[in-house]
This record gives structure tokens, C-alpha cells and sequence, in this order.
């Protein structure tokens, strides 16, 4: 781990107001929750905490707010050493999230407010040295910025020996966000944006994405949940990897951007190739709707070491 760069991850991070009930309630009554916190969220955070959990170096870099509510995330990202040292700072109050987490099915229901909070820019990612980061990982949304975001570091490639990897998380506005799959080396594409496209499984979707973006495209991977995920290399080679089912699901809030994390670790990190890179995404988003929260991730890392030893 020590020769080994680390990771940039860009986007949002948000608060995330949780809470716990023991099924989804009903419209227009009161009723009293099991349990409720409030969390960093965000994917690219999100992402960013359990790369840290599997012991990987990472940054984030994303607009952070000088509100007074803002200061867990900024505390929570300092205690996990999670660097922000390059991110701009707003005086606007931060997005946030409420969750309703439906303990009888597992589910979580979510509810966005923006309230037009700024999006980081490509003057800000331009001030960086990339020489920093042998991965950079993008968000699919503000394209007219990332797009420049995503050319600063292909440009950056073009110069040295040492080529920096490039992912992309899409899972919102298909045809907006399209153009920054031809930027990538490996795309993760949603399945719930997959189902509004009409694309009924991860294979389909896969082979449909690539349709898309012909003549060029990169490595294309799609979780589909408790079926697993497939992927489609450059050679066009599918696979289809089976999911790992907890005994119970507690927690799928955060599941995609487990998947994202684990399989970033062993994509770069690791060095798998793309089906068992897949296949440990998997297992950590596997592991992560096991439990609340994201914390118990970091038994898949001790385990790891554990098996080393033997």
C-alpha cells in the first residue's frame, strides 16, 4: 500500500438524515421511528469512507459549506483521514437527504434538497496536481465541468508514463451524462437508470450501453442487486457475477457506492481483473446492507489480512 497512489474521488458529499422505522408509514399519520442519526452522505463521500475502511489512500474532492451545520462532515472526513485539502468552500447551507429506512423489507426510501448549492468547477480541479493520483472517480452529473475535469486528467496522461485510471458512477440524466463515458476507463452504470431505459437485466444493459457508445467505449459494469452485477471488457468479453446475499438485509443505503468502493480497491489496489473485481464489489456491497452505517466494512480488510497470515 505504500507505493500506491491514492484515490481522488469527485462529487457531492451531503447530510444524510436517517431514520429507522420498523416499516415504511403511512401517508398522513404519526407514528414514533425505532432509531435515527444524521451522516455524511453523497456518493463520491460515500465512496470515498469505504475505500478508507479497506485501508486505501483517498481524497475527496467536492464544494464543502463554512455552515455550522456542516461541521460533522468536515469532522467525520478528518477522523477517517480522508483529505479535503483541495476542495472549495461556500458560505451557502449544504444539500441534504432524508432517509426512511424500512426495517421489515430493508429498503430505503430517500428524498433530495439542493437548494442550488454550488457544483465544484473545473478552475477549481485545474489548481490540483494530478501527479498526486494513480485513480481519479467521477460523479455523472454537471457535465459541461466534468467533462473539462475529466479531459485535464486523459491530457495529463498523454504526458507522462504513469497513466492515472479513470471511473465514472451514472446513474442519473441518460442522455445529459452520456458523453462522459468515451472519458472513462470503467463506467458503473445504475441499475435503476438501467430500467428506465427499458434494459431489463445487467447483461442487456451492458451490451446496450455499448451500442451507445460505439465506435470507442470503455470497460462497462452493472450491479443489478441480489442478482449480482455483469460486465463487458473492451473485447467485448461478458460476465455475469453472482451477488453476495447477507443471512439479513438490515441497510441498502449506500449499497451502489459500496459496490463503486470495492470495486475501485481491487480494480487498482488489488489488481484484479474485471470479473474479480466485480466479484469482490460484490462482496463488499454484500456486506455492507448486513449491518447499519458502513463501519463494519473494515472486517472485510481484517479478514483479508487474517487469510494472508495463514
Amino acid at each position: 500500500m505504500a507505493s500506491v497512489k491514492p484515490i481522488l474521488c469527485v462529487g457531492c458529499t451531503v447530510i444524510d438524515f436517517v431514520t429507522i422505522s420498523a416499516s415504511y408509514p403511512k401517508e398522513d399519520t404519526d407514528e414514533r421511528c425505532l432509531d435515527g442519526s444524521w451522516q455524511r452522505g453523497g456518493n463520491a463521500s460515500n465512496a470515498s469512507t469505504v475505500l478508507r475502511l479497506l485501508d486505501a489512500k483517498v481524497e475527496f474532492f467536492g464544494m464543502l459549506s463554512k455552515s455550522d451545520g456542516f461541521r460533522v462532515l468536515l469532522d467525520d472526513l478528518r477522523r477517517r483521514e480522508i483529505g479535503v485539502q483541495h476542495c472549495p468552500m461556500t458560505d451557502k447551507d449544504p444539500p441534504f437527504s432524508s432517509v426512511i429506512i424500512a426495517q421489515d423489507t430493508g429498503s430505503r426510501t430517500i428524498v433530495h434538497c439542493n437548494k442550488n448549492y454550488p457544483y465544484v468547477t473545473w478552475e477549481d480541479f485545474s489548481k490540483i496536481d494530478l501527479n498526486r493520483y494513480g485513480w481519479v472517480h467521477f460523479e455523472a452529473r454537471h457535465p459541461t465541468e466534468t467533462i473539462k475535469m475529466m479531459r485535464s486528467v486523459q491530457e495529463h496522461n498523454s504526458r507522462q508514463d504513469n497513466r492515472i485510471f479513470i471511473s465514472l458512477d451514472f446513474e442519473t440524466l441518460y442522455e445529459k451524462n452520456l458523453e462522459l463515458c468515451h472519458l472513462c476507463d470503467y463506467v458503473v452504470f445504475s441499475k435503476d437508470l438501467a430500467t428506465r431505459q427499458g434494459w431489463r437485466t445487467a447483461q442487456d444493459t451492458c451490451k446496450e450501453l455499448a451500442l451507445a457508445l460505439q465506435p470507442s467505449r470503455p470497460n462497462i459494469i452493472c450491479p443489478w442487486g441480489n442478482t449480482g452485477a455483469s460486465c463487458l471488457d473492451s473485447s467485448n468479453e461478458c460476465n455475469n457475477v453472482p451477488a453476495y446475499e447477507p443471512a439479513s438485509v438490515v441497510d441498502t443505503l449506500g449499497a451502489g457506492d459500496s459496490f463503486m468502493a470495492g470495486f475501485i480497491y481491487a480494480s487498482y489496489v488489488m489488481k484484479c481483473r474485471l470479473p474479480d473485481a466485480v466479484d469482490f464489489a460484490n462482496h463488499v456491497a454484500g456486506h455492507k446492507i448486513s449491518n447499519y452505517g458502513y463501519d463494519h466494512i473494515a472486517q472485510l480488510n481484517k479478514d483479508k489480512e487474517n487469510a494472508i497470515k495463514l
